[in-house]
């Protein structure tokens, strides 16, 4: 039943979990009698069926819910309407697993355009989300085992500086490489989707010759507070070197990199730095591919941000694959 395998399971629209061979949901009138349902539930072994009154969908009743109404047999001519559970609760197929998992009942029923699609138990969907989750905490570790790799080179302090950049306190292009080589590691057994997003301060050398280096160094360290307020504890942000950062973005489908990648676009340009005013910045966005080196995704980034200072700056532009 469940056909796609996905990075982050609670993000995952409820349609997805069932494939376009799904088996036939089975439909009852709430005035049909509990001996026909019984009948239908002997031949096709449902796990459940939906009960419709005047073709809406008023209840279900479950292989349990069989089992218990069965221990009275002059309960088989009885309609069935009298042993369905109701109301019926239902959940569209766009909504993510997220909106159902707390609180939901324990057969969760899914519909497309007022179609029931499939029905699954919540104890299932828990499950499901569990052994999505395992290798993603075994890939966290790869990346966290990685970067205290680093540690051998002396102790806690020498690790931070090593990986610190020291004029804005993010991290600096060795942790950024370390994480990248990290994960492309384990990328073929786990599949993490990864983008990558670098941007540069627009018309950094006019701040510099206007108002000096250290005016331009307190621009860099202000936004790169910004920016690290702005972005998710997962994210791997650091300084690429001069007025250039980049940023990995875990776990994302290209659509939410897009949509974070234009409002960290919009709040730099809506936001009046301390020392100069206003400011912009141009944005280059990635899709990482498995087994793809460093230099090459940086070098499709790097396209896409010449783009986007090309067609005016302030702005994002997306490289091709």
């Amino acid at each position: 039943m469940i056909t796609q395998m996905v990075s982050v399971p609670h993000t995952i629209q409820l349609g997805h979990l069932f494939g376009e061979n799904s088996h036939h949901i089975e439909m009852f009138d709430s005035g049909s009698s509990l001996c026909k349902v019984f009948d239908s539930f002997s031949i096709h072994a449902h796990d459940a069926v939906i009960i419709t009154e005047d073709t809406r969908f008023v209840g279900i009743v479950t292989l349990k819910d069989m089992m218990l109404s069965m221990k009275d047999l002059d309960n088989m001519m009885r309609p069935v309407r009298e042993f369905m559970t109701s109301p019926l609760v239902m959940f569209d197929a766009t909504q993510s697993i997220a909106d159902v998992l707390e609180g939901s009942p324990s057969k969760i029923v899914v519909k497309d355009n007022n179609k029931v699609i499939g029905i699954i138990d919540h104890s299932d969907l828990l499950s499901f989300c569990y052994s999505k989750i395992t290798p993603l905490i075994k890939h966290e570790y790869n990346l966290l085992h990685s970067v205290l790799r680093l540690a051998d080179e002396g102790n806690k302090a020498l690790l931070k500086l090593a990986t610190t950049d020291s004029l804005t306190g993010i991290g600096n292009r060795r942790l950024f490489e370390e994480v990248f080589h990290s994960h492309q590691a384990v990328v073929g057994k786990y599949h993490p989707t990864l983008h990558l997003l670098i941007f540069d301060v627009d018309d950094f050398k006019v701040i510099n010759d206007t108002y000096g280096h250290t005016i331009g160094d307190s621009v860099l360290t202000e936004l790169a507070a910004l920016v690290s307020n702005s972005i998710r504890k997962s994210d791997v942000f650091v300084r690429w070197g001069g007025e250039e950062f980049a940023i990995l973005l875990r776990y994302s489908d290209m659509n939410s990199v897009i949509t974070m990648a234009e409002h960290l676009c919009s709040i730099i340009d809506s936001h009046r730095f301390e020392s100069v005013g206003h400011m912009t910045c141009s944005f280059g966005l990635s899709e990482i591919q498995s087994a793809e080196k460093l230099s090459t995704v940086m070098d499709r980034a790097d396209k896409a941000l010449y783009r986007a200072k090309s067609d005016g700056k302030n702005c994002v532009r997306i490289a091709s694959v």
